[in-house]
């Protein structure tokens, strides 16, 4: 499966998917957030980490998320649905494991109100830190208009 990330004006990009399970998906004109964008955040920490099952496994199996539509019209098909409801418990897993590296790498706070334990150790943490530099300087090389290709 490939995602191809596209940079555009004002701290905004979109986001194309192609060669999964299912149609060909895309997410438009979103913000990119203070960093890079939030699913290429998912790309690099669920690669780091070989989850296999969380958002972008599912993905490749045919689930589509809020806010993706099909690239080429086609009729409406529900197979996404039955990956999310056998993958879903692993896919917030992911979720939480993702938002958590990206916690400690972006330097937010870790400890206090409202914060649990974290469901990385330090070893996970440091693989998901350097995966995320890595994305973080791929995406910070990527000119306006370009597009940055991730392969899953």
């Amino acid at each position: 499966m490939e995602m191809i990330f596209r940079k555009l004006p004002e701290g905004r990009h979109d986001l194309e998917v192609r060669g999964r399970r299912g149609p060909d998906v895309r997410l438009t004109d979103q913000s990119t957030g203070p960093t890079m964008p939030h699913d290429l955040v998912h790309a690099a920490v669920e690669s780091a980490l070989s989850i296999t099952d969380g958002f972008w496994g599912a993905t490749a199996e045919g689930a589509t998320f809020e806010g993706f539509e099909p690239v080429e019209p086609t009729r409406h098909r529900r197979s996404g649905l039955k990956v999310l409801r056998r993958k879903g418990d692993a896919v917030m897993r992911a979720e939480l494991a993702v938002n958590w590296a990206y916690r400690v790498w972006s330097g937010q706070r870790t400890e206090g109100r409202g914060l649990g334990r974290s469901p990385l150790d330090d070893r996970q943490i440091a693989l998901a830190s350097a995966a995320l530099d890595r994305a973080a300087e791929h995406w910070s090389g990527v000119a306006e208009g370009e597009t940055l290709h991730w392969h899953w």
